[in-house]
């Protein structure tokens, strides 16, 4: 027989309910022995707490993950936010040059904007603008 796996008698204080329950265990789950049971009592109760402890380790690692996944995403969105800020920044002074508009028409614009951005939630389309400037010159 393998040393690793032979038994050894040992000393073990248990209490009368805790002997009635292993044994009622035993009868249910058809072990050999009371001994059986404990050992395999023991086997997953250490499962449990090593279990416990990895996933606090775990839980650790996956939050630090997900905090640095989610700050290369912040770097990425700003980046993109920045270029397209940039290119907007260029329309409006190109349009600004070849448009002379007085304070009270950009005003009207910029509230009808506004407005019109709440209302579709920030997504604009091309042609719902074409067709609204092609409705204001008629």
């Amino acid at each position: 027989m393998n040393e690793e796996y032979r038994k050894q008698r040992y000393t073990v204080w248990l209490t009368k309910e805790a002997v009635d329950k292993s044994d009622s265990a035993v009868i249910i789950k058809k072990f050999a022995n009371r001994s059986d049971f404990i050992e395999k009592a023991i086997h997953f109760y250490s499962g449990y707490i090593y279990q416990e402890q990895h996933s606090e380790i775990l839980s650790d690692v996956i939050t630090e993950s997900m905090e640095g996944i989610i700050k290369s995403l912040e770097n990425r969105f700003g980046r993109l936010l920045f270029k397209i800020a940039v290119e907007m920044a260029k329309l409006e002074q190109m349009l600004a040059a070849i448009n002379e508009m007085d304070d009270e028409t950009i005003e009207r614009l910029h509230k009808r904007c506004v407005d019109e951005v709440k209302k579709i939630n920030g997504i604009i389309k091309m042609e719902d603008a074409v067709k609204y400037q092609r409705r204001d010159d008629k």
